[in-house]
């Protein structure tokens, strides 16, 4: 499977997941926080950022076997953790899922990725 499907894959699982603890947990008001939004986005082009930066590191940890996908569950392990510490956390990851399948979007209909622009490297 082509890397950009399973990480768009995995991303919406997560974001189902997510928005369904949301929901359980009565954290979906935070959703249309500003704050919340910036926040998740932030993140989420932080992280592209650093793949960007460093692609033989980063992508050399990421598609190892299993990587992606143990990720993913420790992402969501966090979320259930971060609704006990911090309610706007989950909709922050939430944001930063959309984000992340917005830079997909660019890159898979040839729009290139932004955040390639920001940091001055060519995309992945």
């Amino acid at each position: 499977m082509d890397p950009r499907s399973r990480d768009g894959l995995l991303a919406v699982a997560g974001l189902c997941v997510l928005v369904a603890l949301a929901v359980r947990t009565g954290v979906t008001g935070r959703l249309l926080d500003p704050r919340v939004a910036v926040a998740g986005v932030a993140g989420a082009v932080l992280v592209e950022a650093v793949f960007l930066r460093y692609p033989d590191r980063a992508l050399a940890l990421w598609d190892r076997r299993g990587v992606p996908v143990v990720a993913l569950l420790v992402l969501l392990a966090g979320a259930v953790l971060a609704v006990r510490i911090a309610g706007w956390l989950v909709p922050a990851l939430v944001w930063g899922l959309l984000c992340y399948l917005a830079l997909l979007a660019c890159v898979l209909a040839g729009l290139g990725n932004p955040v390639a622009t920001l940091v001055g490297t060519r995309e992945r």
